[in-house]
């Protein structure tokens, strides 16, 4: 008997499909509006954040909560430190000035072992101090940096005078006869922490004595403080800053990130440093057009061929190498 073929079926691919049907309301308002509104949600909750933020903000605010002398009075020091930075008219309040230097002073005066919050105050206060563009708190920033104050606070005080000096200009800074002095007894402390802060400072303010303690700093046993001292003298084209500058510029260089915990912060205190480095060396090549720069020649060819990031290898080629070649110095 012959087999019946079975009935071929006559539906094409379109017929299996399920019928198409146009969009409900309800999935338009989850497919757009809802989104829509999460999105104007999140807007406004960053809004009220940025409102929370800045509710405040006048420094008077800042130097009333000061005043108070409650447990939380550092983070207005904090939040003051942080509002001077980007306000040009506050850089050139004398009152503000003035009443932040009483302020540190009143605070340096405080009878019996300062807490971990004076200590925040105090050192924010510094840091405030360094933002303004006239020298009035000069005075009470080398009261906190006296030995008899607390290491966080000394250093504080130390690159806030730094600062200061870049702000308001060496010559205004300089002219106190307090300055040198502090900055010395600051530079031959144990503390290496003090000393890198006073080699800092020192190669900022400048000067003969400055430029003699910079040359005895520049042998220091800690990285930091010879590194600071080596930048400092290449700002004012002292060839001194040589062989530290070649040390810093060695891409395989350990002993400047030995202190980090981590492998990150390793990282990035190396790419510091080279950072550092390359902007010091432009700076002595600059400033001394007859110093025999071939040793960081030498060294910065080196870096460009290394591993090191690509950023830093091309800012060493395109920018500190080519101007050395161009000054004579070819490696």
């Amino acid at each position: 008997m012959s087999q019946i073929p079975p009935a071929r079926d006559s539906r094409t691919a379109d017929d299996a499909l399920p019928p198409v049907e146009p969009p409900s309301a309800g999935f338009i308002l989850q497919l757009f509006v809802v989104p829509a509104v999460i999105v104007v949600i999140i807007v406004l909750v960053w809004l009220m954040f940025n409102w929370l933020a800045h509710m405040g903000s006048d420094p008077q605010d800042y130097v009333s909560a000061l005043r108070r002398g409650n447990v939380a009075r550092w983070q207005a020091a904090v939040n003051l430190a942080n509002a001077m930075r980007s306000n040009a008219k506050l850089k050139q309040d004398a009152a503000l000035a003035q009443e932040l230097a009483q302020l540190l002073e009143n605070e340096l005066q405080t009878p019996g072992e300062p807490s971990a919050n004076d200590i925040q105050t105090q050192a924010y206060l510094c840091k405030a101090l360094g933002e303004f563009e006239i020298p009035a708190g000069l005075p009470a920033l080398l009261k906190a940096a006296d030995p008899r104050t607390a290491v966080q606070v000394r250093r504080a005080a130390l690159e806030a005078i730094a600062l200061l000096a870049a702000n308001a200009g060496r010559e205004q800074t300089v002219s106190d006869p307090q300055l040198l002095p502090a900055l010395l007894t600051a530079a031959a402390d144990e503390e290496s922490g003090i000393r890198e802060a006073a080699a800092y400072t020192l190669g900022v303010v400048g000067g003969p004595e400055a430029t003699s303690r910079l040359h005895a700093l520049v042998n220091d046993a800690v990285p930091n403080v010879r590194y600071n001292a080596a930048t400092g003298l290449a700002r004012r084209g002292d060839p001194a800053a040589i062989p530290v500058l070649v040390e810093m510029l060695d891409p395989d260089e350990k002993a400047g990130i030995a202190t980090e915990t981590d492998a990150d912060s390793q990282e990035f205190k190396r790419q510091s440093i080279l950072t550092n480095a390359l902007r010091a060396t432009t700076q002595l090549a600059t400033a001394n057009p007859t110093a025999d720069l071939q040793p960081l020649a030498t060294a910065v060819e080196k870096l460009v061929n290394s591993s090191a990031p690509e950023k830093i290898r091309i800012a060493a080629r395109d920018e500190v190498l080519a101007g050395l070649k161009r000054r004579g110095q070819q490696p």
